[in-house]
């Protein structure tokens, strides 16, 4: 009988060292080394922004209240409420044709491929990018707010509302064709009953957003508050900017609650109904009176809102008579592109655009795990701990990207290292939110296990929690790194360096040939990291 190898070379047999992945670590960080020379990311600099930052902070502080900055705030979020409200309305109206066009199970292939070739255009450019083409167009002011997130809400809301339709029962559909409908009463009878819920709840996820976006677009002329936040920042009224900020996060948390109740009202696919006596005996009635009386309510509510929308905001409607043969001016300087730029110019800006949404995103992870395991209440039982994790992830993405920028240009100075921090700060929420929602939905099975096993709390986050979360963790990252390039590439407009940067100088000197190709180099990026991320998600996730 053979004897029994040494205890030693059976642990190093059975737990034998991953190169693989220390080779890829390795090079990770050899990675964000050379991002963070490329950037002029420097430990100095980032101490004396803290520095810096500590005498921002204090110039904050307490918040301005008196009676004529109140005023300026009330104005100024009324607008932006305003804009929200008509943008989403008419954006939802414009999307439901638009999304029903792209549907590949009821259009032919070319009216697929058209709409689809719209919906992309409308979902790849920033929303503070179009604003700044309607702002040329036609002029400042509220009506090229409300224009550019109209096609902002196009791209989001037509593209789900294509893959609910792709996804709906076609029983419905072939019983009414089969009797003779027209395509109308298909569409009425057959198609809106069952993408209506995922419809609510896709417009009212789309007014939270524009909620945000509408105190983006006034940073470039869109008018609303971001264009009182703007002016407070070039007047150093830092604790107007607070306060600001503070109302800001208020109205978006607002926003979400009743975002929330809207969906809870109509994405009840399985309605509890009632039944009432007759004259002719017992009726059976899919909803109750109660969910009649909210629904109706919703639709009363959403009509009064959208009225008192048109009704109060000051727009100059005239603007829009001469807006076709403005754009067509604008674009008409933008051809021929001058390519010499991008060798000068551009080439540079886009490393550094690309460079900081990688960094933005790796430290945005980073610091939201913690967070996220905050949140989660089968990891962290305290209601105040997952209250403070909560609130955490509500402030950091009620604020925008481009707000973020300006804060952080305030404390480190113009340039990347204030993008990065930006992009970071603002993506908290986003990965926080889905981390912690995957967390909490681990199986219970592996992790009780390793408890009852006496197994430390490192352990029992690396081998049970760890491989049940890691698909969801990768597609949340590679998500976020796609949002994170088209932001990064709008931030150089407030100085946080970028390809917005290079934007910014065409701008001011008028020379539109290099806007032109400024937009054109976005639109490749954006596309290509699109594939990209699709690609990496095929194949790895």
């Amino acid at each position: 009988m053979s004897a029994l190898p040494a205890t030693g070379s059976l642990r190093s047999r059975a737990f034998p060292p991953n190169w693989p992945l220390r080779i890829a670590a390795v090079l990770f960080l050899a990675y964000v080394a050379y991002a963070a020379q490329i950037l002029d990311i420097r430990w100095e600099r980032f101490v004396q922004g803290l520095d810096n930052g500590a005498r921002f902070l204090g110039r904050m502080f307490p918040p301005n209240t008196a009676a004529d900055k109140m005023q300026l705030l009330l104005d100024g979020m009324l607008e932006s409420l305003q804009i929200a409200i008509i943008a989403t309305g008419a954006g939802v109206l414009l999307a439901l044709p638009l999304g029903l066009f792209a549907a590949r199970n009821l259009m032919p292939l070319p009216v697929t491929v058209a709409a689809r070739g719209l919906i992309a255009l409308c979902r790849t450019f920033h929303p503070v990018i179009v604003a700044i083409l309607f702002v040329k167009a036609v002029g400042f002011g509220a009506l090229a707010g409300i224009l550019a997130l109209i096609v902002a809400t196009l791209g989001f809301i037509a593209k789900l509302i294509a893959e609910a339709i792709e996804e709906m029962s076609m029983k419905p559909i072939e019983a009414l064709r089969a009797a003779g409908a027209p395509f109308l009463s298909v569409v009425i009878m057959g198609v809106v009953p069952q993408v209506l819920p995922r419809f609510i709840g896709f417009a009212a996820y789309q007014l939270d957003s524009n909620l945000r976006n509408s105190a983006l677009v006034g940073l470039v002329g869109g008018g609303g508050i971001g264009a009182t936040l703007f002016t407070a920042f070039q007047r150093f009224d830092y604790d107007f900017v607070l306060t600001i900020i503070i109302a800001i996060i208020a109205a978006v948390m607002a926003g979400e609650v009743l975002s929330a109740f809207m969906r809870r009202i109509y994405q009840d696919e399985a309605p509890t109904g009632e039944v009432k006596r007759g004259p002719a005996g017992p009726i059976w009635h899919r909803f109750t009176t109660t969910e009649r009386t909210l629904r109706l309510a919703f639709w009363g509510i959403a009509a009064l809102a959208l009225g008192w929308s048109f009704q109060t905001i000051e727009i100059i409607p005239e603007f829009l008579y001469d807006a076709p043969q403005q754009t067509a001016d604008l674009f008409a300087r933008m051809w021929p592109i001058d390519w010499s730029y991008y060798a000068s110019t551009v080439q540079t800006a886009l490393v550094e655009t690309l460079h900081t949404a990688t960094l933005g995103t790796i430290l945005a992870i980073l610091l939201a795990t913690p967070v996220a395991l905050m949140c989660a209440r089968n990891v962290s039982t305290s209601i105040w701990v997952n209250t403070l994790g909560r609130f955490i992830l509500v402030a950091t993405r009620s604020v925008h990207t481009l707000v973020w920028a300006l804060l952080f240009v305030a404390v480190f100075g113009p340039g990347a290292l204030a993008g990065v921090m930006a992009v970071a700060v603002h993506s908290i929420g986003f990965t926080g939110k889905f981390l912690a929602e995957a967390i909490e939905e681990a199986k219970p099975g592996p992790i009780e296990a390793l408890r009852a096993a006496g197994a430390p709390r490192r352990a029992v986050l690396l081998k049970g929690f760890w491989p049940q979360v890691k698909p969801a963790f990768l597609a949340v990252s590679l998500f976020r790194w796609d949002i994170n390039v088209r932001e990064s590439a709008v931030l150089g407009l407030v100085g946080a360096g970028g390809l917005g940067v290079a934007l910014q100088a065409a701008m001011d000197n008028l020379y539109w040939d290099q806007v032109g190709l400024v937009l054109v180099v976005i639109f490749a990026v954006v596309v290509v990291t699109e594939l990209v991320t699709s690609v990496i998600r095929a194949r790895v996730i």
